[in-house]
C-alpha cells in the first residue's frame, strides 16, 4: 500500500468534475464569500477559485465586511443564479461562526457544514428525498477527503457488499473534535463498522455505531491499540507523535497546518499522508456539482 500525494489523486477528481460539467446544459456557479483581510487566507480564496474555474464551474470571489455576511448569505440563498456558497472561515473565530454556517441554505451548502446535513450524518441518512425523488446526501468536504483518501490507498474497502461494515474491528484514533471536522469525521468512521477513539481538550470520547459514549483511555493506550491515526491539532503545543508509540503499519493522517507528527513516523509506517489541502476543494468541488444535480438543473432532456 504506497504512499499518496493528494495532489495527485485531487488532480484525478478535478478531470472527473470537468467531464460531467460538459455535459450539462448550463454552468454550476458557486460564490465564495470573504471576510477576511489575512493575505494567506486571500492566496487560498483565490487558488481555490481557480481550481473551481478548472471544472469548467462558475465561480465568483466576492469579499465583503464580516458584519454584511449574513445578509450576502440571505442575497445568495434566494439567488436563483448562484447554486453553491462556499465561506472562507474564521470570521469571528467564536460561536458567531456557527451561525452564519447554519444560514445557508442545505440545497446550496458546499462544505456540507450546515445542521441540515449534520443530522444527516449523525442518522446515517446517505440520500435524502427531494420533489419526490431519492438525491445523495452530501458530506463535510475535509473529512470526506480524508475518507477518498484511505480509499484510495485500499486502507477503506470500497468494493464490497452492501451489508458489510468495511471498517469492521478497526480502531481509529482522532485527535480533534471539532464540530467542523474531528467528530463528523468520527461519524462517518464509526457508522462503516470503526471504534474510533476521539481526543480533544476536554478528553477523551469512544465512538460506536454514531453514538459518542464517555471512556477511560489515555494516549499512549490509543496510539498503541490503533490501526489508523489521524491528527488535526492547529497548534505547536501538541506533543509531536514518536515512532515508538504506534504499532508498526499503523496508517498516519494529519490534516493540521502544523506536522502533528515527528518526521521519522515514515520509517515505522508505510502510510503517512501529511496533509490533504488539495482533496478537501476537490471535495468542495465534488460537493457543489452534486448540489447542482440534486437541486438545480432540473428535468433533462
Amino acid at each position: 500500500m504506497p504512499s499518496l500525494d493528494p495532489k495527485i489523486l485531487a488532480k484525478r477528481y478535478v478531470r472527473t468534475t470537468r467531464t460531467i460539467v460538459e455535459t450539462l446544459s448550463a454552468r454550476p456557479k458557486v460564490l465564495g464569500l470573504i471576510a477576511s483581510k489575512d493575505e494567506p487566507s486571500l492566496a487560498y480564496a483565490r487558488a481555490t477559485q481557480q481550481r473551481f474555474i478548472e471544472t469548467g464551474m462558475d465561480y465568483e470571489l466576492r469579499r465583503v465586511n464580516r458584519l454584511d455576511l449574513e445578509a450576502a448569505i440571505d442575497a445568495a440563498n434566494v439567488d436563483p443564479a448562484i447554486h453553491g456558497i462556499f465561506i472562507y472561515f474564521p470570521i469571528f473565530g467564536n460561536q458567531q461562526d456557527d451561525y452564519l454556517r447554519n444560514l445557508v441554505q442545505f440545497t446550496k451548502d458546499v462544505e456540507a457544514g450546515s445542521q441540515y446535513w449534520t443530522r444527516k450524518l449523525y442518522a446515517n441518512e446517505r440520500s435524502i428525498e427531494f420533489d419526490g425523488a431519492l438525491k445523495k446526501a452530501v458530506l463535510p468536504c475535509t473529512p470526506l477527503a480524508i475518507v477518498k483518501l484511505l480509499v484510495e490507498l485500499e486502507v477503506y474497502p470500497q468494493n464490497r457488499a452492501a451489508t458489510a461494515l468495511p471498517l469492521a474491528g478497526k480502531t481509529v484514533t482522532i485527535f480533534n473534535r471539532s464540530e467542523v471536522i474531528g467528530r463528523p469525521l468520527a461519524i462517518m468512521m464509526s457508522n462503516d463498522g470503526a471504534r474510533v477513539l476521539s481526543f480533544d481538550e476536554f478528553g477523551p470520547l469512544c465512538f460506536e455505531d454514531a453514538r459518542a459514549q464517555e471512556i477511560d483511555i489515555d494516549r499512549a493506550q490509543a496510539l498503541s491499540a490503533s490501526d489508523i491515526v489521524i491528527t488535526g491539532v492547529p497548534s505547536p503545543r501538541f506533543p509531536q507523535i514518536m515512532p515508538a508509540e504506534i504499532q508498526p503499519g499503523t496508517v498516519c493522517v494529519n490534516f493540521s497546518s502544523y506536522n502533528n507528527f515527528h518526521d521519522s513516523i515514515i520509517e515505522h509506517t508505510p502510510i503517512f499522508v501529511p496533509r490533504i489541502g488539495p482533496m478537501t476543494v476537490a471535495m468542495c468541488m465534488r460537493n457543489a456539482l452534486r448540489l447542482y444535480q440534486n437541486f438545480h438543473q432540473g428535468p433533462q432532456p
